[in-house]
């Protein structure tokens, strides 16, 4: 990526506090929607409100990391999971992939023949969908089939301690 973000050098401690805030509770606020959805039936609603609370934290983890990139006079970014305020195994996958992902279309930025180099960005997102339980898939009319199966493991574990 680019070491050019002198312009907003004091923003790292706003973007981290950002996606921590957007990361609490993700889960439980994903499970609830997917409860409603149990009851209403709307799968455009229960895909809009799962994708708000989930893609939120992606958006807000490409600022945090484009902003360190930026500011990093060494040229490598750093290690991704320690700065992550989360455990949850599918959002530390999903931003390790986004940023992975950032970095080789920054790196590829002059060879780009069309915005289908952006496709794989939007593939993290939707298997981060996958992973809280709401399942889309392309339809050859263009549209999407949305399914959210009933399965035990999408449940959010809370653990006391």
């Amino acid at each position: 990526m680019s070491k050019l973000s002198g312009f907003a050098i004091n923003e790292e401690a706003r973007f981290r506090n950002n996606l921590a805030i957007r990361l609490t509770d993700c889960r439980i606020t994903a499970r609830d929607a997917i409860r409603s959805y149990r009851l209403h039936g709307d799968v455009v609603r229960v895909f809009y409100e799962v994708g708000i609370v989930i893609l939120e934290p992606l958006r807000i983890a490409s600022y945090l990391f484009g902003h360190l990139d930026g500011m990093n006079d060494t040229g490598t970014l750093c290690e991704v999971v320690p700065v992550l305020p989360t455990e949850d195994r599918a959002f530390v996958t999903a931003i390790g992939q986004l940023v992975d992902q950032l970095c080789t279309l920054w790196d590829t930025r002059e060879e780009w023949e069309s915005y289908n180099a952006l496709v794989d960005v939007g593939a993290i997102g939707f298997r981060l969908f996958e992973a809280f339980g709401v399942h889309a898939r392309p339809q050859p009319d263009g549209q999407a089939y949305i399914n959210v199966p009933l399965q035990q493991h999408y449940a959010c574990r809370v653990y006391a301690g």
